[in-house]
């Protein structure tokens, strides 16, 4: 994000060396402005992504679905109608379950669930609530041990939406906390206790009102309608609308450079601001950084969760953008091959020369079963 004007606040030879107030205000601004530029790059990578998805990616996923769906077909036509060995009849009876599998679980094509039923010991819908039984089971276990949280035998936790079960962990978390502060006896609060929370309040409010009067400052500087020529008028009305966004942002930094723009203080200002007043702009900040760097990261997951990216994997953007012409070009290059093959397996001479030479693969561990 760029700026015709940076806020930051300088060390001029006639003065003392930056207090750490002051260093700390020049630290938050620097994470502030790197958390806002992940983040505007974060928002583009994700309307990139839908656009490739929509325009590009899905048009091919459903051509090789449609494809995949035919060789299923043709595969248990194959096993029904020509004579084969055990190892054979083994081999076709583990690429229908797994391409029905992909169809049925990526593609919606409920209609092979009893072609999938008809080949797998366990029918499909049972497997697929025995692995979310077990991923369930897992995930509370993990949260018991990790966070010492006691969650109901009821409680739902959906392992394919990792948000919604975020939320409802925060949610369980949040009235234990409220429960176990309601159970705890009552105690007089004491004088030193009393004090801090009168502290607090006085800071908050102080905090408060610092926000405040940047803004009051550039409301009584841009009000348009004090403003009688029309073209400085709307100039005027559009800078309005930044401020007010930005206020109701509380974002302090987007008021102070608005504040440079229009000249209504300058780079000695800065400098000179007062240290109780920067106390109060540095907590400011700080809130705004922690609430950027939470924006930053429901982003990330909610483009993980899309591009089906594991959660132990480390993302950016331009890796994103990466992955996913990856997955274009991937599924562009099987089209042909799947063509070729349904050609090819429509002689069963043929198909069973290639199941000569395919094995099946051996079962994948999985680190979280």
């Amino acid at each position: 994000m760029s700026h015709t004007q940076i806020i930051w606040i300088k060390a001029e030879q006639a003065q003392a060396p930056l207090t750490p107030a002051q260093k700390k205000f020049n630290g938050l601004i620097k994470k502030i402005e790197v958390q806002k530029k992940l983040l505007a790059e974060w928002q583009e990578s994700l309307l990139f992504c839908q656009q490739e998805a929509v325009t590009k990616l899905e048009p091919l996923r459903k051509t090789l679905s449609e494809h995949q769906a035919e060789m299923v077909l043709l595969l248990d036509k194959m096993f029904t109608q020509h004579k084969l060995t055990r190892g054979q009849q083994e081999k076709l009876a583990y690429l229908i379950c797994e391409a029905c599998d992909e169809l049925i679980s990526q593609h919606q094509r409920d209609d092979l669930k009893p072609l999938y039923d008809r080949y797998s010991p366990n029918g499909f819908d049972e497997q697929v609530q025995e692995m979310d039984e077990m991923a369930t089971e897992l995930l509370k276990k993990r949260v018991q041990e990790e966070f010492g949280i006691e969650l109901d035998d009821d409680m739902e936790f959906d392992p394919r939406d990792p948000r919604g079960a975020a939320e409802r962990l925060a949610e369980k978390f949040r009235q234990q906390q409220e429960q176990a502060e309601a159970a705890r006896p009552k105690r007089k609060k004491t004088a030193k206790q009393l004090a801090k929370e009168a502290r607090e309040q006085e800071e908050a409010t102080h905090v408060s009102k610092s926000i405040q009067a940047v803004y009051r400052q550039l409301v009584a500087a841009l009000h348009p309608d004090r403003e009688p020529d029309p073209v400085e008028r709307e100039r005027k009305t559009g800078l309005m609308q930044k401020v007010t966004v930005a206020y109701g942002n509380k974002d302090l930094l987007q008021l102070l450079e608005l504040q440079l723009a229009i000249e209504q203080i300058d780079q000695g200002g800065l400098n000179t601001i007062a240290e109780d007043r920067l106390k109060h702009y540095n907590k400011l900040l700080q809130n705004q950084f922690d609430e950027l760097r939470e924006e930053v990261m429901l982003m990330e997951m909610q483009i993980g969760t899309m591009m089906q990216v594991s959660p132990f994997e480390v993302m950016t953007p331009k890796r994103i953008a990466k992955m996913l012409e990856a997955d274009i070009r991937t599924v562009r290059e099987m089209i042909p091959r799947i063509q070729e093959e349904l050609r090819r397996f429509k002689d069963v001479q043929q198909l069973k020369q290639w199941l000569k030479g395919y094995r099946i693969p051996e079962p994948e561990f999985d680190p979280f079963f």
